[in-house]
This record gives structure tokens, C-alpha cells and sequence, in this order.
């Protein structure tokens, strides 16, 4: 079987030249990609879910004002909520076999095919999610051992901080678990079925899905060091998954995501800085429902007064390490207790 080029492309699906563009659509909600397709088509997307939002999929072949052939919408009903990353499993494998098998492309060569990675708007992380497709695509190359005339699958992101984060996870991916491989300046999946085990890839999914630490932290971006290296890398180190609900890309019910998620956490970190009203809400909602929480500051912030009484960690921005071994060193007392 040939190999089938990987490819991180910074910027809108819109502009993404390709045979297909897959898109994966919530009821009763638009995401970013589909919101900025459904622009370029004068409100065709829209329509069309209006008329068949009930089915599993649907195709739309393209006009002139689009880059690529056909819209392939994987659609996903209320029994298929919360989206999860078996959720994002099933979707990149219903790519590959929608792309190499569908009877709608019988006489065309679909040679390559795009979608958007699933992060922040739908309540997962950005990077997890790329690694989760990559083994999904493996895997099912394995079962199927065809590619049709498939030739390259493109990973859209459009903001570049996440793209950059892409970027890294793949480096990682290639050096340390082999899933792809580099050569001549371009990433390949590694469809050497050796360095794919199966059933550990199950353990992994099964993992994000269960046990999983909720973030509750302003989402500014002078908080990302906090988040990736103070906080995410501190909690996957011990065996869990971090998620935070990103309120400004999150589409569908908020609330509704924040309280499903703090309600299956283990546990609540909650940065308190700037004294943000939604921290506090998701604070609240987390001991209303008995979590504990660990609550951090950074120093000379003003703590409010009905959380001065509870245990925190005041770190200092600019020594991001010391929040990671304070946190660690917590993080360890509470799990051990569990």
C-alpha cells in the first residue's frame, strides 16, 4: 500500500484546495468552518440542513466559490452528545471510508481530502484531537488495507497559536510514538501495523474519555503559558486529561458542556485571577457537585473573601515552573487520596 502524505495547513477551510471537504456538523448548531462555508455559499448549508439535519451525512457537491468539489458533512444527533474523542475516532474513519468507498465518487479519484482538527469549539484539546485522528486513519488502514487513489489527507487550523501546538504534537508523534514519519520535507502515516497496537490505542481513548481533570481559567491569551505548561503539563504527567470549555469557540450549549464536563472531572482546577465572573460560575458549580477543587492566583492578586479560607496556590507569572512543582506536589497528595 502506498503511502498517504499528512499535511497541517494554517489557515481557513475556505481556502483549502482539495477534492473533498469533510465537515463534522452538531445538531441544531453551526461550527466556525461550516459557519464560513455557509457564508461563501450564500446560506446553501444551511439550507440543506433544514431540509436533511435528521440523517447521518450528507454530500453537497460545490459551486465555483469554493476550492474543492464536494462538502461531506458527518452529522451528529443529541444521542451522539456530548462530542468526545471516540467521538473524533468514528469521524476520521468515517473519512477514510467515505473517501475510498463511497458509491457517489464511482468513476472519480478523490485524491485528497480536508477537514478541520476538533478543539477548543468542541470542548476538547486541540492536540489530543490530531493524535486521535491520526490513530483512527492507521487503524482503519489496517482493517481496510486500500486506498483507493487517496493520496493525502490536509489537517485545517486557522489560529495560529493551536497551529503551532499542531505542529509539535506531530514532531512528537514522529519521534517518539512513530505514527508518522518525515521524509523529503513531508509527514507520512506509519501504516506498518507493528508500531500500532491496537489495544493500547483503545486504553488511550478509553482514558480521555473517563479521566479527565476540568480547567476553569480566563481563556486571554497572557494565559497560555499558564495553561500548557503550568497546568496541562503538570496533570497529564499523572495519568490524566485536561479540558477546559473555550466559551469564545465553543458552539452549541455552553453552559450545558461546562456542567456535563465538571460533573464527569475527577477534579477542578480553577485559575481565580482577574476575579472572572465565568471561573467563578464554574467554581461554584464544581462544589455544588462536591468536586474538589484546587484553586490558584498569581501573586498580589486581591482574593475574594469567601475564598480566603480555602486552600490555593499563589504562583507568580513569570515563574511558570514553580506553579508546575507546587501543583504537582498537590496534584500527587489528592489523587493518592482518592
Amino acid at each position: 500500500m502506498k503511502n498517504l502524505k499528512i499535511s497541517l495547513k494554517h489557515g481557513d477551510v475556505t481556502t483549502t484546495p482539495c477534492s473533498i471537504m469533510f465537515v463534522k456538523h452538531i445538531e441544531s448548531s453551526l461550527s466556525m468552518p461550516e459557519k464560513a462555508i455557509d457564508l461563501k455559499m450564500d446560506g446553501e448549508l444551511s439550507r440543506m440542513y433544514r431540509e436533511h439535519e435528521q440523517e447521518d451525512r450528507k454530500l453537497l457537491k460545490c459551486e465555483k466559490s469554493l476550492p474543492f468539489k464536494y462538502i461531506y458533512t458527518i452529522i451528529y444527533h443529541c444521542s451522539d452528545l456530548p462530542f468526545s474523542y471516540s467521538s473524533v475516532d468514528k469521524y476520521a474513519r468515517k473519512i477514510l471510508q467515505l473517501s475510498i468507498h463511497d458509491k457517489a465518487f464511482e468513476g472519480e479519484t478523490i485524491h485528497n481530502v480536508a477537514t478541520a482538527v476538533h478543539g477548543p469549539g468542541a470542548g476538547l484539546d486541540s492536540s489530543e484531537s490530531l493524535e486521535t485522528m491520526l490513530m483512527a486513519f492507521s487503524n482503519e488502514l489496517q482493517i481496510t488495507k486500500d486506498l483507493g487513489g487517496l493520496e493525502e489527507i490536509i489537517i485545517v487550523e486557522q489560529d495560529k497559536d493551536v497551529f503551532a501546538r499542531l505542529q509539535e504534537r506531530l514532531k512528537y508523534l514522529m519521534s517518539t510514538k512513530r505514527i508518522v514519519l518525515y521524509e523529503n520535507g513531508d509527514y507520512y502515516l506509519n501504516l506498518d501495523a507493528s508500531n500500532v497496537n491496537l489495544q493500547q490505542e483503545s486504553t488511550r481513548l478509553k482514558n480521555l474519555t473517563l479521566e479527565h481533570v476540568f480547567i476553569a481559567m480566563p481563556y486571554a491569551k497572557e494565559f497560555n503559558n499558564v495553561y500548557y505548561f503550568g497546568i496541562k503539563q503538570v496533570v497529564e504527567k499523572r495519568g490524566r486529561k485536561c479540558e477546559r470549555v473555550d466559551q469564545d469557540k465553543f458552539t452549541g450549549d455552553i453552559v450545558q458542556r461546562i456542567k456535563e464536563r465538571i460533573n464527569s472531572a475527577q477534579l477542578v482546577i480553577a485559575d481565580i485571577t482577574g476575579n472572572n465572573p465565568n471561573v467563578f460560575y464554574e467554581v461554584g458549580f464544581g462544589d455544588g457537585s462536591k468536586k474538589t477543587t484546587i484553586l490558584i492566583s498569581q501573586k498580589q492578586e486581591q482574593i475574594p473573601f469567601d475564598f480566603k479560607t480555602q486552600r490555593q496556590i499563589i504562583y507568580d507569572p513569570q515563574d511558570i515552573l514553580g506553579l508546575a512543582n507546587d501543583l504537582g506536589e498537590v496534584l500527587d497528595e489528592i489523587l493518592q487520596s482518592q
